[in-house]
């Protein structure tokens, strides 16, 4: 039960810190990162890729990438608040005798399980909205700031496209 207390206490401390570290605009700061976000487009497939992984655990970094903080934001609580549903579950279905004389009653079990089987649930269906949504934030970015992906000629006068990674 320690284990599980311990869990998700730092569920809650990392989801709040990558929430603030977002809310606050962390990263690198300074006129190369701004001109590059204003001269690169956003590349929708990139954005579902990272959508996939690392956003399995980070929800909203197919967002974040796409520069949609708002959407990013709204599926890492949703994230946090899926982890923290399932870490109470366990805790109540482990000791569902210590949560008898709660507003539990006796149902203390089976409310357990359910949250269980509801935080499983958000946090499947939050990851499923940054995979299937992220590329489309990335094209509206593009849209909104008129970007488009840099071709240029190559040496022998073939055109070719030249893509930008920030490090």
């Amino acid at each position: 039960m320690k284990t599980l207390q311990a869990l998700s206490l730092a569920i809650l401390l990392v989801g709040s810190s990558v929430v603030s570290a977002q809310a606050q605009g962390a990263g690198l700061s300074g006129s190369l990162e701004t001109s590059q976000t204003k001269a690169f487009a956003k590349d929708p497939s990139k954005a579902l890729l990272l959508g996939v992984f690392p956003g399995i655990l980070i929800h909203g970094y197919g967002h974040f990438y796409a520069k949609d903080n708002t959407w990013g934001t709204a599926l890492l609580a949703g994230e946090v608040l899926s982890l923290t549903a399932i870490t109470v579950g366990l805790v109540i279905k482990e000791n569902p005798e210590d949560y008898q004389d709660s507003w539990l009653g006796s149902g203390a079990r089976s409310s357990g399980k359910d949250m269980i089987l509801y935080g499983g649930l958000l946090f499947g269906l939050t990851w499923l909205a940054d995979i299937f949504h992220a590329p489309t934030a990335a094209r509206e970015y593009n849209q909104e700031h008129g970007l488009q992906p840099a071709i240029s000629l190559n040496h022998r006068g073939n055109p070719q496209v030249q893509l930008a990674y920030r490090f």
